[in-house]
């Protein structure tokens, strides 16, 4: 069975040269030994910061820099996209966030060994939504797909085996609900792991503006999950570029060179 150093990680950071030393040795301690950053439109020392931690633990470090901010979640499509073209022998990707604190790292161990007991499987977490009728929906949505009605697609970590990215290409991270409806019409399972304890990553939390946008792009995906699996309806949702710049992740596919470049997966809807 492979292990944690057979996976490689991918984040996603704006501005977190206080927090991203921390992710990396706790990803670190779970056993993973190969990161690759996006750094979406950093003003600080985020990757010198990275670049720092990664040589003191020797770890492997592909570092891909946008000058401006990608928007929600993209940077985490960059990563995973990046992760995958440079260590295409890896057995899975991991994503986390790079905000997280605290000592999560025997947590997250705990969890990649329980993700690596079933390797075809995509693993999550459960959670809710502060706002009632979103959760109720997801909660609908993710049972009625086939997953555990627990699991919340959108919150990380997880573990993505790189058959799945086989399948459906790693761009639609971009987009979580589009990432677990496309995984999901494919055949591909998710599980959930409920041991996971949001409190041990300490996530700081969000003014009510940033948390407004949040829940909007949360709508934002359920709606796109519902038409692709079930139809939907209503106008399609915005997803072009919607709440996160698709331009800039497609354009910088289409410069990547290299026997492992993406090719044949869907267009975005």
């Amino acid at each position: 069975m492979a292990d944690a150093r057979d996976i490689a990680c991918a984040l996603g950071a704006r501005d977190e040269a206080g927090r991203i030393g921390n992710v990396l040795r706790q990803v670190g301690r779970a056993g993973v030994r190969r990161v690759a950053l996006c750094a979406n439109g950093c003003t600080d020392g985020t990757v010198a910061e990275a670049r720092r931690v990664s040589d003191t633990l020797h770890m492997e470090l592909a570092v891909i820099e946008f000058e401006q901010a990608l928007g929600h979640d993209a940077p985490r499509a960059v990563a995973a996209v990046e992760a995958w073209r440079r260590w295409p022998e890896s057995a899975a990707v991991l994503m986390v966030d790079a905000d997280w604190r605290g000592s999560f790292g025997p947590m997250l161990a705990d969890f990649l060994q329980d993700a690596l007991r079933h390797p075809e499987a995509i693993m999550g977490v459960w959670g809710h939504v502060r706002a009632a009728d979103l959760d109720r929906r997801w909660h609908r949505l993710v049972h009625r797909a086939g997953a555990p009605a627990s699991l919340r697609p959108f919150l990380l970590p997880h573990f993505i085996p790189l058959s799945a990215f086989a399948r459906v290409s790693p761009r639609f991270v971009a987009s979580p609900g589009l990432f677990f409806a496309l995984t999901r019409r494919a055949g591909i399972p998710w599980k959930v792991y409920d041991p996971w304890d949001e409190r041990l990553i300490g996530n700081p939390g969000r003014g009510i503006r940033s948390e407004t946008r949040t829940l909007d792009v949360l709508r934002e995906d359920a709606r796109a999950a519902e038409m692709i699996l079930f139809g939907g309806s209503g106008d399609p949702p915005p997803l072009w570029p919607g709440q996160r710049d698709w331009r800039a992740v497609e354009s910088w596919m289409s410069r990547m060179r290299g026997p492992h470049r993406c090719r044949g997966h869907h267009d975005l809807v």
